[in-house]
């Protein structure tokens, strides 16, 4: 039997406390790893997410609240990362997000700036503050969205971000794939982030039903595993077959 097993590995998940981020950091705290998630406001659903982990009682995990637009901050994490995990960090994956629409005339600049600062610039910032920590072997997985691939109306700001995201991702792979770093993005389709999730019927997909957080979750698991040694610089759409 094969089994995924992260025992001994440290991730931190940004925007790891809810949604989709809440089942990535809830999934690699089953799978062994010793989790950081890093939020910005809402502490109850934080605390929440982190009694979930300590549930599976294999390794020690942590909140950090932080605004990952913020370059201060990001110092901050890295030295509560260096901290709490040995100076040591095996899994990035870069969840926060900022999501936004209207029309061009209509939207306003800071919006697009704080959609571009969340999405984009941040997953640089912490790639650069965090690569002089992770070892050979290490996995980095951003977050993108289907809107980064094709486009829809109302969607600029954040399309744009999420398209950056993919080939900033596969750029940097192609940067540190000689140390022995992977990075990888996971582009979701629609998906049901509520806490208890149902899988709906939808016809927007091959598949015939809407995603849940935990798809998601299950492809993030595989590309921070060893089964995804030589897996670098793709983006995976978890979408259900959507065209």
């Amino acid at each position: 039997m094969i089994t995924i097993d992260l025992s001994g590995k440290n991730a931190l998940i940004t925007g790891g406390t809810r949604g989709i981020g809440r089942a990535i950091s809830r999934t690699l705290a089953q799978a062994g790893a010793a989790t950081a998630a890093v939020y910005r406001t809402d502490e109850q659903t934080a605390e929440a997410s982190l009694h979930e982990r300590h549930a599976f009682d294999l390794a020690t995990h942590h909140n950090y609240q932080a605004d990952v637009a913020d370059a201060d901050q990001i110092a901050r994490l890295v030295a509560q990362v260096q901290a709490d995990f040995d100076g040591r960090l095996d899994i990035l994956v870069h969840n926060a997000a900022a999501q936004g629409g209207g029309r061009i005339e209509d939207f306003p600049p800071d919006q697009w700036r704080r959609m571009l600062d969340v999405n984009l610039t941040a997953a640089y910032l912490l790639t650069r503050a965090m690569l002089p920590i992770m070892p050979r072997g290490a996995s980095i997985v951003n977050i993108a969205s289907g809107a980064g691939h094709d486009p829809m109306a109302g969607l600029a700001g954040y399309a744009a971000s999420k398209a950056g995201l993919i080939m900033f991702t596969a750029d940097l792979a192609q940067d540190i794939g000689p140390q022995g770093i992977r990075a990888n993005v996971v582009s979701p389709g629609g998906t049901d982030t509520s806490p208890d999730p149902q899988q709906r019927p939808s016809d927007a997909n091959a598949l015939r039903r809407r995603g849940v957080a935990q798809d998601v979750a299950n492809v993030v698991l595989f590309l921070c595993s060893d089964l995804a040694s030589f897996v670098t610089g793709q983006a995976l759409r978890v979408n259900g077959g959507a065209v």
